[in-house]
């Protein structure tokens, strides 16, 4: 985390990163005449624009989010995105609009980092998520807000589901991944690291990556494994995870991708047990090895498409046969 450089002005403190504010001389200018105590936000960041350096310009509003985590709200100031107005200008549209979640309605939070390109999304069960794009320099600077926004969104009491999920995990668990079956071990490493911050985590299950064949017939299947065959559709690793507030879901930042290109990103999925209010299965569309479950609270919901008689989708099966 780059440190505050006092006297130094927005522009020339600008760059990708993601900074804690501590003072209200950090802020940037945009945000500073919404009241902020110091005194009582448990954290307080503030998120760049997606610009270079070069094409930064001293009168601009530098910083599209500021984030606060109080006592009881995530509250997330968002810089209002204006139609040009001059050649150069990017800030015609002046103001910033508040979006306050308290801590109980939370139920996901998902930080994925596709090589520099990160989101995190925090979801309700209205559905319409805070989503906030960040420089992937600034990884290890979210994954700590991750942590302390989990610590205070993951306490209310655990729901049928939640409850079906934990009674399912819970043999499974251990603190290690060795005997889950493949293991995709860059997920691994993320899970580990994860536990080395929560020693409370454990492993419950896990999947390796495996190419897809796509099912259909005549004409429309030629043409369907012909574009496979050029590029290939690929049902990537993940690793199920929990302690007993809440299941992690360590994968990449998509489940499905075509191509041969190696993958190198990362998705790690918060669910608070006291969230989910269903858990559904269906077979894949198009892929026959793939079952699809969906974990789902009010509005919000998140398909889990996971290899069919897999570890996986045995721990989720188990779970729905449990729900009460």
């Amino acid at each position: 985390m780059k440190k505050a450089l006092t006297g130094f002005s927005e522009y020339d403190r600008f760059g990708p990163w993601v900074d804690e504010v501590k003072q209200i001389e950090d802020l940037p200018r945009l945000y500073r005449n919404h009241p902020i105590d110091f005194g009582v936000e448990r954290l307080v960041l503030k998120v760049p624009r997606n610009i270079t350096r070069r094409n930064a310009t001293p009168d601009m509003d530098l910083y599209d989010h500021l984030i606060m985590l109080g006592q009881d709200l995530l509250t997330v100031l968002s810089r209002r995105m204006g139609t040009p107005s001059r050649k150069g200008s990017a800030d015609s549209g002046k103001g910033y609009d508040v979006v306050a979640i308290p801590f109980a309605d939370v139920v996901a939070i998902r930080n994925s980092l596709n090589l520099l390109d990160g989101r995190l999304t925090v979801s309700t069960a209205e559905g319409t998520p805070i989503s906030v794009s960040y420089n992937g320099s600034a990884g290890d600077v979210v994954l700590a807000f991750v942590s302390a926004l989990r610590e205070v969104a993951c306490t209310k009491p655990a729901s049928p589901v939640g409850l079906a999920l934990l009674a399912a995990g819970g043999p499974l668990a251990r603190p290690v991944v060795s005997g889950l079956g493949p293991v995709d071990r860059f997920l691994e490493t993320a899970f580990l690291e994860a536990r080395s911050a929560n020693p409370r985590l454990s492993a419950w299950a896990a999947h390796g990556s495996r190419r897809l064949v796509p099912e259909a017939a005549g004409m429309q299947g030629v043409v369907q494994r012909l574009k496979h065959a050029l590029s290939p559709m690929t049902l990537h690793g993940a690793l199920f995870a929990a302690d007993e507030v809440a299941m992690e879901v360590f994968g990449r930042h998509s489940w499905l991708m075509r191509g041969r290109v190696p993958t190198y990103s990362t998705s790690h999925l918060v669910i608070p047990f006291g969230a989910p209010d269903r858990l559904d299965f269906a077979p894949h569309p198009l892929y026959p090895d793939v079952t699809v479950a969906t974990i789902g609270a009010g509005e919000w919901r998140q398909a889990l498409p996971v290899p069919r008689d897999s570890v996986t989708e045995q721990l989720l099966r188990d779970a729905a046969s449990k729900i009460r």
